[in-house]
This record gives C-alpha cells, sequence and structure tokens, in this order.
C-alpha cells in the first residue's frame, strides 16, 4: 500500500510528492494529462519552444528558492523594463539601475509623467524595508484605487499599471488584492523575472524528477475505508493509500472532495507565430496601450535566443480572457492590430500555436485571502494541496504542496510558515 497517492502533478502535486519522497515515504503522483507541469509546461513545435500560455518565474518566489535548483534551470533574465506600444510609436520605460540601455527613454519619455517616476521611484522604498509576507497582510483595497493613493496619474495607470499588471493578474481593471499587488511589485525588485532557457516546464520536469509519476492516468472517486486508508478509483483501477493529496484545478478538487474550493475562473488565450524576418529588435515586454485584444506581446526569440530556429523568430502574444471568435478570426484580429505596430511585416508572420486556457487562475479581489480554502477536507485521510489555499501564482502552488507534505510529515515548522514566505 502507499504512503501517500497524489492527485495531479501540478506544482502543487509534485512539490509535496518530493517533499514526502526526500522525507522516505512511499509517494505516487497520478496524472491525467500526457505530461506533467498542468499549466507550467513548454512544447516544442516546428523547432519553436512554446509555453503553456504565457509565462515567466520570479526568482525571488521563497518556496521557489527552497525547492527549485535555479542555476540548473539556466534562467535568461528578463530586462526589467517594458515598451509603451501605440501603434509605431514606443516608448521604453523601467527600472534604469537594472537596464541601463532603457535609461535614455527612460528619462525622457513623454508616455509616463515625470512626477510618477519618481513616485515608483518612492513606491519602491516604501515596499523594500518590511519582509516580503507580511505585505499579503493588513488592510486591503483594489490595486486601482491604491495606486490613485500612491498619486499615480491616470495616464500611468491606464499606459502602464493596466497592461503590464493585467499580464500578472490577467485583468486590466485591477480590481485585484492591492496586497497582492504589493508582494508582487516586491518579487520584481528583489529578483526579477527570468525564464529557463528550455521553456517554463523546466520547472516541473526538475520538481519530477526522482518522484514516480504516472501519467494519462484519471482519479474518478475517493473512498476512505474502515481501515483508515483511502481507495481511489482511478482509469487504471483501484488503488489504495495511507492518504491521499488532491492536487488538480479547483474544480476537479471540488468534484472529489466535495469540498466547496472552486473560487471561478480567469481565463486567458495566447497566439505564437513565426518570422522568417526581424520585424522588432526589442527584447523586452510590449504593452498594448490602444483599444483591442492584445493585452501584451514579446519577442522571445530576441529575449532568449534559442527560443526558435536558426533565421526565424517568435513573437508570443497574451489576449486576455476567451474571446468569443473561433481560431482563424482571433488571428485575423490580432494581425490587424499588430500591424498598427509594424505595418505590411505582418504578412510574413505564421501561425504557431492557439492556446485558449479556460482556468489560468482564479480572481483575487480585495479580501480574498478570508476565504481561501484549507488543507483538510471532510474525507478522512485526504488533504488539499491547491493554489486556492494561498495565491494563483507559483509560489501559491509550490507553497500548498509543501504545506500539505508538512501537515502528514507533522513538520511544525513548514505548518505554521507564514503565506508567501
Amino acid at each position: 500500500m502507499l504512503d501517500v497517492l497524489v492527485v495531479g502533478g501540478g506544482l502543487a502535486g509534485l512539490t509535496a510528492a518530493r517533499v514526502l519522497t526526500r522525507a522516505g515515504r512511499r509517494v505516487r503522483v497520478l496524472e491525467a494529462a500526457d505530461g506533467v507541469g498542468g499549466r507550467v509546461r513548454s512544447r516544442v513545435v516546428e523547432g519553436f519552444t512554446l509555453e503553456a500560455g504565457y509565462q515567466v518565474l520570479f526568482p525571488a518566489y521563497p518556496a521557489v528558492r527552497r525547492h527549485l535548483d535555479l542555476d540548473a534551470l539556466d534562467l535568461v533574465p528578463i530586462p526589467p523594463a517594458a515598451v509603451i506600444r501605440r501603434g509605431e510609436r514606443a516608448a521604453v520605460v523601467g527600472d534604469p539601475f537594472r537596464d541601463p540601455s532603457g535609461l535614455p527613454s527612460t528619462l525622457t519619455t513623454l508616455a509616463l509623467p515625470l512626477g510618477d517616476k519618481l513616485r515608483v521611484a518612492r513606491l519602491a522604498a516604501r515596499l523594500r524595508a518590511p519582509a516580503p509576507h507580511t505585505l499579503l497582510n493588513g488592510p486591503d483595497e483594489t490595486t486601482e484605487s491604491y495606486l490613485r493613493r500612491q498619486g499615480f496619474s491616470e495616464a500611468t495607470i491606464d499606459r502602464f499599471f493596466r497592461p503590464f499588471f493585467g499580464g500578472i493578474f490577467l485583468r486590466r481593471d485591477l480590481h485585484t488584492s492591492a496586497r497582492l499587488f504589493r508582494y508582487y511589485f516586491r518579487m520584481l525588485m528583489e529578483g526579477g523575472a527570468a525564464l529557463p532557457r528550455a521553456g517554463i516546464g523546466a520547472l516541473s520536469q526538475q520538481l519530477a524528477r526522482d518522484v514516480d509519476v504516472t501519467t494519462g492516468v484519471r482519479v474518478t472517486r475517493l473512498a476512505p475505508q474502515p481501515g483508515g486508508h483511502v481507495s481511489a478509483a482511478t482509469s487504471a483501477g483501484e488503488i489504495d493509500a495511507r492518504h491521499v493529496i488532491v492536487a488538480t484545478d479547483p474544480n476537479t478538487a471540488q468534484n472529489l472532495t466535495g469540498e466547496p474550493v472552486s473560487r471561478g475562473s480567469l481565463a486567458s488565450t495566447y497566439l505564437y507565430y513565426a518570422s522568417p524576418v526581424s520585424l522588432d529588435r526589442q527584447p523586452r515586454l510590449l504593452l498594448n496601450v490602444e483599444g483591442g485584444l492584445i493585452n501584451n506581446a514579446q519577442w522571445l526569440s530576441n529575449a532568449i535566443p534559442g527560443r526558435a530556429p536558426g533565421g526565424q523568430h517568435l513573437l508570443a502574444v497574451s489576449v486576455l480572457g476567451l474571446p468569443g471568435l473561433d481560431d482563424a478570426s482571433l488571428d485575423a484580429r490580432v494581425r490587424g492590430e499588430l500591424g498598427r505596430w509594424y505595418g505590411s511585416g505582418v504578412a510574413g508572420l505564421r501561425t504557431l500555436h492557439v492556446e485558449r486556457i479556460p482556468h489560468a487562475q482564479y480572481p483575487q479581489p480585495p479580501g480574498y485571502a478570508a476565504h481561501l480554502a484549507g488543507h483538510a477536507t471532510r474525507l478522512p485521510g485526504v488533504l488539499l494541496a491547491s493554489e486556492v489555499t494561498s495565491s494563483s501564482s507559483i509560489q501559491g502552488a509550490m507553497e500548498s504542496g509543501e504545506k500539505a507534505a508538512a501537515i502528514l510529515l507533522g513538520d511544525l515548522a513548514g505548518m505554521s510558515r507564514p503565506r508567501g514566505a
């Protein structure tokens, strides 16, 4: 009999399995898909490395530092700046100390008022002092209202904060927790953003190393037994374990455990394009400040050489939500918007892939943390490991997995670690 059966091979499940396996427990992970990682995976299409959606890693995440070998991931830093795109006009704004090549544009651009550039510096100084996890505590409000209270102009909120943090929160309205905004801002200050050279899926692959994982097997029912163990009905037959950790998406977890853990879903859509010629030498994130479907985009082949075959270029475009268009119509609309940036050059773009993710994260409005799910379930011997116990992020998923493992191991330090620490 297994000591622990982990249902779900995403970051939460893999982290829990890794901790328990290293503690000497007999653990098995069942993943319904054909590979591990959940939303944190990569694929190679015609020699181009694509993500399951456009994601970046914040290397300063504490759980990441505890459980991943960052050197082995071969991280490539993403420039700590962004480009405000309005038609053919482009203005670089960012950190002049960590991105000195963007200093002239950052200082001279009229896209953001000078006073707001100073307010960013003051905000950074204010958020640098406390311990990062404490930024998740205290009174909460929307990110939008918080930025207004800091004195930022509507121009800066609309041209920078909405598209930039809209890509993180998957909501451009910024009606998200200001606590989370402050925490992410601090993570960016401490470690910036980066991507593994081989793709974001390298995180999942590293966590899965030395863990017993079976893919292509779906768990359909969990039944606690009188002997104190749990029987799992799966597409490959019955499996018994002393404990089960459910580490699936919230909707599936709710179906398996009966716990009301679903928090709704925010969707996102991503389009990947190949180009035989360079339309833009810019490696930074491109923010769309005009109306339209595009929230942000990035030439990944400029930021990370090797993501495209020799002589080719790779563009990733992020669209918030699930537009009610078929792939061909969506592609045409996005190309029309890109045409305002690059003119007739978009005719040479070749569509590699369109990915729609119905559940990319769950909504995190002000005060959401008061309604987070716990790890315990109504089923004896069954625990929950999911970002719904923390935050919808890489940090949230990994710390949920390690806390579920800590409960089974009786690890008091792990169980009492504050959220975000």
